[in-house]
């Protein structure tokens, strides 16, 4: 894992916005940085919980730890 990070990160680097454009989709306008972040944070929340539901389960099978599910009461 730690040999794609920096691999990513040049490979992100080299190519330029205007590389990634055609036509009617300008990067280099002033909202363009905001419309893709809107349109990216999703993914990046998911990532976000996928990522915390796998650290909590290493940490609950390397310290032995039950999860504890509650059952809500129904309305």
């Amino acid at each position: 894992m730690m040999k794609f990070t920096p691999l990513i990160c040049m490979s992100v680097l080299l190519f330029s916005f205007q590389v990634w454009a055609h036509d009617g989709h300008d990067h280099l306008a002033p909202e363009a940085a905001l419309i893709h972040l809107l349109w990216i944070i999703p993914a990046i929340i998911a990532l976000a919980v996928a990522a915390g539901r796998i650290y909590l389960n290493s940490l609950s099978k390397a310290y032995n730890i039950n999860q504890v599910k509650t059952n809500k009461p129904q309305g």
